[in-house]
């Protein structure tokens, strides 16, 4: 895989001087500089700001490494700057970037693996960088073409497209280096189950709260062979569980929804787990048709991240239903009608760790060398 990123960096390279020609020469040596130094923000800005990112791509790999290597005596710390500055600057350009960046950060990946042992920064860094590819839900990028669990037997790759070029396997280039690492191990069943992780639709007449689920072998269920051992890992033991729910959640099976959103209640201690703990149950409860018990759980969920979009939609949905149409359309008006106060994990649930994004960049800086 490493030299298929090395074949992706030396076609960008060879394209160098088209790229000049569009556009006037970047300075990423400043801008790294300016990283180094403690100027984070500045630096991001400077770099987010450009109106063409291919002359900046083309001075990345072609600049960084003589950066790094200025002063032999810091060549880990400025290869760690230079590493974290192109995340965020990937973050800061991922709505509309992402497929530009992705190779830039695969080729940064083989940089950091070419040390003899991993540090607490790479394993900061990959942390951060699946939480951005979980926002591009780059299932192939981060686990290859045939996707597969611990458990599951290897399989032959499906034949390749013309002109398409192997993905980069970013997320078990890390499990490789930590392989005992929960959150990565968390991170891979969650980038699996991406494309399987369908739901049924809301609203939608049912055989009753206690028939049994539709979909018992629906694939997604192998999900849990993975999941369950998860739970008793205290670190991720509250999104263990709910992620298990969801698995049961896509297939129909409310009740076991229910039990695992209930068992993530009492141990979650982040304020997105709790809150997805919560609203969750609130969604079991509701495909149960127990609607006074789902109201109460969305109500609970809201005291946790107050006028939450997810939690306000599923409640005035349930208000609208019970004709008390006057409180669900204030709260309605009162959430939509002015920007965000906090992210809302009810909307950011899909894409693995991305909810997690501030934080893993603060904890990416906070261990820079």
């Amino acid at each position: 895989m490493a030299r298929i990123t090395c074949a992706a960096i030396a076609l960008l390279i060879a394209l160098a001087p088209a790229l000049h020609a569009q556009a006037p020469g970047v300075d990423v040596t400043g801008m790294l500089d300016t990283y180094y130094k403690g100027g984070r923000d500045e630096a991001v800005a400077r770099a987010a700001g450009l109106s063409d990112l291919g002359p900046f791509r083309l001075r990345f790999v072609q600049d960084s490494p003589v950066w790094v290597n200025q002063d032999p005596a810091r060549i880990d710390a400025r290869s760690a700057a230079a590493a974290a500055f192109l995340l965020e600057v990937t973050a800061a350009r991922l709505e509309s970037d992402w497929g530009r960046f992705s190779d830039l950060i695969e080729w940064t990946c083989v940089r950091l693996r070419a040390t003899a042992r991993p540090t607490e920064f790479e394993r900061a860094w990959h942390a951060a960088s699946h939480a951005l590819a979980g926002r591009a839900r780059a299932r192939q990028w981060l686990l290859g073409l045939s996707p597969r669990l611990p458990h599951q037997k290897p399989v032959t790759d499906r034949p390749m497209k013309a002109n398409e070029r192997p993905p980069a396997t970013h997320l078990m280039h890390a499990l490789e280096r930590f392989p005992d690492d929960p959150q990565f191990q968390l991170s891979r069943v969650v980038a699996w189950s991406w494309g399987r992780d369908s739901e049924p639709m809301r609203n939608v007449e049912r055989d009753g709260g206690d028939a049994p689920a539709r979909r018992t072998r629906a694939p997604q269920l192998e999900a849990l062979v993975t999941l369950e051992p998860l739970t008793s890992i205290a670190v991720v033991a509250p999104e263990a569980w709910i992620r298990i729910g969801l698995v049961h959640f896509s297939v129909g099976d409310y009740a076991s929804a229910l039990r695992a959103f209930e068992s993530a209640q009492p141990i979650a201690n982040e304020t997105s787990m709790k809150y997805l703990a919560g609203f969750n149950a609130g969604r079991a409860l509701e495909g149960l048709q127990r609607a006074d018990d789902a109201m109460l759980a969305y109500r609970r969920a809201l005291e946790i991240v107050p006028d939450a979009e997810s939690a306000t939609v599923a409640l005035t949905s349930l208000q609208f239903m019970r004709d008390d149409r006057d409180a669900a359309v204030s709260a309605i008006e009162r959430v939509f009608g002015r920007k965000p106060v906090a992210a809302d994990p009810g909307r950011l649930m899909g894409y693995g760790s991305f909810m997690r994004w501030p934080d893993l960049k603060a904890a990416m800086r906070k261990a820079l060398p």
